[in-house]
C-alpha cells in the first residue's frame, strides 16, 4: 500500500513537465495574423513594373519629340522632304533679311532681285520644322537630283525625296510668310529659323 508520503509526491507536478494551462490570451480578445511575405513580394514586383513602364514611356516620348534647331552658330542636321519643282515653286516674304540673304518677296506682291544663292526659301523637314535655306538646290547632291527629274510634269507626278543636311543656324527671321506654288496664297506671319548648307545627301 501506498503511504502517505507517496500520496503527496504523486499528487505534486513533475520537475520539467510541460505547463498545460491555458494560454493568457492578449488584451483585445485576437492574436495578429502574421504579415504575407508573398504580398510584400507582389507590391514590389508591381511598383518596379509601374516605374519600368513610366521609364519606357519617358524614353519614347523624347525620342518623339523634335530636337530644337539651336541657336546662332550652331550646325545641326535637317531631313528635308522635296520635290524638283520646289526650286522654282515655295517662296518667303518678310521686310528683313539676315545678313547677305532676303526673302524671294519683302512683301507679297515686291519680289527681291537677288541672285539663288543669296534667296531664302521656306522647306520643311520630315519632322515639320521649317526653315528658311539660301541655294539648298545649288548643293551638288541637289543640282545632280535635279538634273534627273527635271520638273516638266505636273507637280502630283514628280517623286518626292529626302535631303539630309548639315546646316548652319544663322538666326530667326521675323514676319516671315510663306507660300508653296507661285500662284498659291501666303500664310500668316511668323518666325522662322533661317540657315545655310553645309553638306546634304540624297535619298530618292
Amino acid at each position: 500500500m501506498e503511504s502517505e508520503q507517496d500520496k503527496q509526491q504523486s499528487a505534486e507536478p513533475q520537475a520539467g513537465a510541460p505547463n498545460t494551462a491555458p494560454a493568457t490570451a492578449p488584451a483585445g480578445g485576437s492574436v495578429p495574423a502574421p504579415t504575407s511575405t508573398n504580398s510584400s513580394s507582389r507590391r514590389v514586383f508591381i511598383g518596379l513594373g509601374v516605374g519600368a513602364v513610366v521609364i519606357v514611356g519617358a524614353a519614347l516620348a523624347i525620342q518623339r519629340t523634335p530636337k530644337g534647331p539651336g541657336v546662332a552658330g550652331d550646325t545641326v542636321s535637317a531631313d528635308i522632304t522635296l520635290i524638283t519643282s520646289d526650286r522654282a515653286d515655295v517662296e518667303c516674304s518678310a521686310a528683313n533679311g539676315i545678313g547677305a540673304f532676303r526673302c524671294g518677296f519683302s512683301d507679297e506682291s515686291t519680289a527681291w532681285k537677288g541672285d539663288e544663292q543669296n534667296k531664302l526659301k521656306p522647306y520643311y523637314t520630315t519632322d515639320r520644322h521649317l526653315y528658311l535655306i539660301p541655294g539648298l538646290f545649288l548643293e551638288p547632291a541637289l543640282q545632280t537630283r535635279f538634273k534627273s527629274e527635271p520638273p516638266e510634269k505636273p507637280r502630283d507626278q514628280l517623286k518626292r525625296f529626302t535631303a539630309h543636311c548639315n546646316l548652319k543656324i544663322l538666326g530667326k527671321v521675323g514676319g516671315v510668310k510663306v507660300r508653296w506654288l507661285a500662284t498659291g496664297a501666303w500664310s500668316n506671319p511668323e518666325e522662322v529659323d533661317a540657315a545655310t548648307v553645309v553638306d546634304c545627301k540624297v535619298d530618292g
